[in-house]
Order: C-alpha cells, then sequence, then structure tokens
C-alpha cells in the first residue's frame, strides 16, 4: 500500500573508525552507539514512528494525514519540535558519557568526536510486509537514504529537500541555506540545510560546565553507571553468552577459551576493580573541578 509520508533518518557520524577487530575498541564503540541510539528513540512519539534500525541510524517516518488525535498541520509542528529535540538530547547524552568514561580504549577516548545528521525528505512510501516486519519501499525511500552521502563538509546537521523543508514547520524561524545534490539514476535533489544551536561548539561548551558544576555524588552515580555498563558488557561476551557480534556489517567472533580465561580474570579482580574504580572516579571529578575550562574547545 501506498502512502503520502515524512521520511526521516537520524545518523551518528564518526562510528564506523572505531569498528575494528580489537575486541575491547569493539565492544564498546557499540555500547556507546547503542546508548546513544537509545537516546533518540526515546524521544519517538506520535506523529514519528521508527521504521527500521540501521545500524548506527533509525530510520522514521510519519504519515501525511489527519488522525483520530492529531490534524495534519499539528504533526507538521511536532516533527518540527522534535528534529530540533533529537539534536539536543543527542548532545547532551554524548557530554555525558564523553565526561564520564575512564576505558582509554579509542571508542572511549573519542566519544565526544561523535556527531548526528539528519536527513528529511516527503513524498511517498510502499509499505509491504516481509514475514513478521513492515518495510517501506518506493524512490522515495531511496531519495533519503542517498543524500546520507552528500557534498556537505560539516558532519552535523540537518538536510531536508525542498520537499520536505516545505512540509515541516519548526518551532521558530530558522536560517538556512539552499542547494543541490545529484545523483546517478535520480537526477538533481533540490536541499535545504539547517544547523541547529545544539551543533555549535559554546553551546558544548555551556553543557560541559554544567556538567562540572553538578555535585559529586550525581557525578559519581553518573560514571559508575556508564563504566558499569560497559564492564559487565564485556564480561557478558567473555563468558560466552553472545557467540557472535554483528558491528554494521563486519561479524567479529570469539573463541571459547580465551573468553572462559577473559571471565576468570574479571571475575578474580572484580572486588579489586570497584575499589580503583571509586578512587578514580573521585579524582577526576575534583580534577575537573580545579580546571573548569579543561573541557571547553
Amino acid at each position: 500500500m501506498e502512502k503520502p509520508v515524512i521520511l526521516i533518518i537520524a545518523d551518528i557520524s564518526g562510528y564506523t573508525r572505531f569498528i575494528t577487530s580489537n575486541i575491547e575498541t569493539t565492544t564498546h564503540s557499540q555500547a556507546v552507539v547503542t546508548e546513544l541510539v537509545e537516546t533518540i528513540i526515546k524521544q519517538v512519539e506520535i506523529p514519528l514512528e521508527v521504521a527500521k534500525l540501521e545500524g548506527d541510524a533509525v530510520f522514521l517516518y510519519s504519515v501525511k494525514e489527519n488522525s483520530d488525535t492529531m490534524s495534519w498541520n499539528d504533526k507538521r509542528m511536532k516533527i518540527g519540535e522534535k528534529l530540533i529535540t533529537f539534536f539536543e538530547t543527542f548532545t547532551k547524552k554524548v557530554v555525558e558519557l564523553s565526561m564520564s568514561t575512564l576505558c582509554e580504549c579509542d571508542a572511549c577516548k573519542n566519544i565526544s568526536m561523535l556527531r548526528l545528521k539528519i536527513i528529511v525528505h516527503s513524498g511517498k512510501a510502499v509499505f509491504h510486509r516481509i514475514g513478521k516486519f513492515e518495510e517501506l519501499g518506493g524512490v522515495d525511500a531511496i531519495v533519503v537514504h542517498r543524500l546520507l552521502k552528500n557534498s556537505l563538509k560539516s558532519n552535523e546537521y540537518i538536510l531536508l529537500t525542498e520537499a520536505g523543508y516545505n512540509d515541516i514547520e519548526f518551532p521558530e524561524a530558522i536560517e538556512v541555506t539552499k542547494g543541490t545534490e545529484q545523483y546517478d539514476e535520480i537526477g538533481i535533489v533540490k536541499t535545504v540545510v539547517f544547523y541547529p544551536t545544539s551543533t555549535k561548539p559554546e553551546y558544548r561548551a555551556h553543557l560541559e560546565e554544567a556538567t562540572i558544576s553538578k555535585p559529586f555524588s550525581e557525578r559519581y552515580r553518573t560514571m559508575k553507571g556508564w563504566n558499569n555498563k560497559i564492564w559487565f558488557r564485556s564480561l557478558a561476551l567473555a563468558i560466552g553468552l553472545r557467540k557472535t557480534e554483528h558491528y554494521n556489517n563486519l561479524n567479529v567472533e570469539y573463541k571459547f577459551f580465551p573468553r572462559i580465561g577473559e571471565a576468570l580474570y574479571r571475575l578474580v579482580t572484580f572486588p579489586y576493580v570497584a575499589l580503583a574504580k571509586k578512587y578514580m572516579y573521585y579524582v577526576k571529578i575534583k580534577n575537573e573541578g580545579s580546571h573548569p575550562h579543561s573541557h571547553t574547545h
């Protein structure tokens, strides 16, 4: 069945560089991206719906018609608000994770480099069921995915097709830049680019300062929760709860005996690790309080 829709892809950029055959980096990068994807999904509500999770991206849509609970005009305004919210919550979570981690692997050291880009297009999509999954197909679904590869130099923005821009109403006047993209078999696509306030360095610097100013107990709980999540995920992989991890088209296999050895090591050292981490949390938070501008860019 074909329906008129708004199509949206929220894509995390800077993720692929951390996907390596190194088990710790691969595991932690997936944990980071999962946390960020979940942050976006938690903000999804009517009229938006999740069509599919695509590795480090979320494919969303909204049917362009009146419903029992919301008119199309109300939907247009709600979608505009949500696009801004996606950026704000994503940036806050990136700052939170980057300032909470104690791990020195490539993935954890570079959390602050992750960015969000959103692609928006308006058109029609064919809804069809494959097994228990409902897929969206058609030319416009192809267009919105092709736009992920574009000529923009930035790695964080909202890129809308002309049709998408005309069908969405933002909560306030925005400054946009018009442009075009060209693709084989599709041709020229007229676009509009918008850079939300939350993409600016000053916004991140403000969040970092606000994080440093939080009470010690609150910072400690946040750091403890995130580092424990990463530690136990590695433990779960070590004892073989999952034999194969699938990371953005890369399958990483784990052999049985190394997993057992790593699991025993982690279990035996758990009390010492817990005590050491408590001290590291304390030192990290105190040092940041002593040098409040050390995280600004």
